[in-house]
């Protein structure tokens, strides 16, 4: 063979690429309709059926920090036997799943029952809503699966039991995001508080400060030595000291009403 003729062969198999789906390669029976319409990437959870074969695609748990989506399959045949990938175990795998789901509930539940700042409660928030989102399209496809094989009984109890999980998820969220407003205005009460004592600290700081700065003005003026034509009159002195507190009477009144 030509050089020629062997470089263009090479470069035409480099541009072939083989085909990956998440379908596993040892479910040989499934039909090419459903195989068709799977590619590389999980997608949206939903169930499709064609040839009376049923396929269920899934997301398993995802985490705050999960930027892909990892497929959980469910393969149902005509004869009512099911395979589960990545893990095997058939109807029993959905099961489980379903199982995971509320058992992560579970727990974020007494996260929120425990959390008391705003950091924890949105810690827990963060981790609630991706939960929320999968468990919606888990009843989804769920309820999908429920009208294309209607006689099964298996399906209608996992159903139920997708739309308790929903449910739960959306709860568990509302307390949390109920928690967290909770938490704010608790603190900004606090804060009100706070400012509200301070300013009553100043303002009794300005009443003080207006009954003794005349006072305080008139000992400066006059050093409180009564000389030349008050010198005689030992008397002056309580006058002055008289005259010194009315005044600064005066401004605490007026200081008092401006509150």
């Amino acid at each position: 063979m030509s050089s020629p003729v062997l470089r263009l062969l090479l470069s035409w198999a480099a541009t072939i690429k083989p085909e990956i789906q998440i379908i596993p390669k040892l479910w040989t029976t499934i039909p090419e309709a459903i195989r068709n319409r799977v590619g590389r990437e999980p997608g949206p959870q939903r169930a499709m059926l064609e040839e009376e074969h049923l396929l269920i695609i899934l997301h398993q748990i995802p985490g705050p920090d999960d930027a892909s989506r990892r497929p959980a399959l469910f393969w149902r045949q005509p004869d009512g036997t099911w395979k589960s990938s990545p893990d095997g175990g058939g109807s029993l795998a959905l099961q489980n799943h379903l199982n995971a789901f509320a058992a992560r509930l579970d727990e974020l539940d007494k996260a929120e029952h425990i959390a008391q700042t705003a950091a924890e409660y949105h810690k827990v928030l963060e981790a609630i809503a991706p939960v929320l989102r999968s468990s919606r399209g888990l009843h989804r496809a769920l309820q999908q699966a429920r009208e294309f094989v209607k006689a099964d009984r298996d399906l209608i109890n996992l159903r139920d039991q997708a739309a308790s999980i929903e449910r739960n998820a959306e709860l568990l969220l509302q307390d949390a995001q109920f928690g967290l407003n909770f938490t704010v205005a608790k603190q900004a009460e606090a804060q009100a508080q706070s400012a509200q004592r301070m300013a009553n600290t100043s303002h009794r700081l300005n009443v003080l400060a207006a009954l003794f700065l005349p006072l305080t003005a008139l000992t400066g003026l006059f050093s409180m030595s009564i000389r030349g034509p008050l010198e005689d009159k030992p008397v002056n002195f309580w006058v002055i000291a008289l005259a010194g507190m009315l005044v600064g009477m005066v401004m605490s009144s007026i200081v008092v009403a401006r509150r």
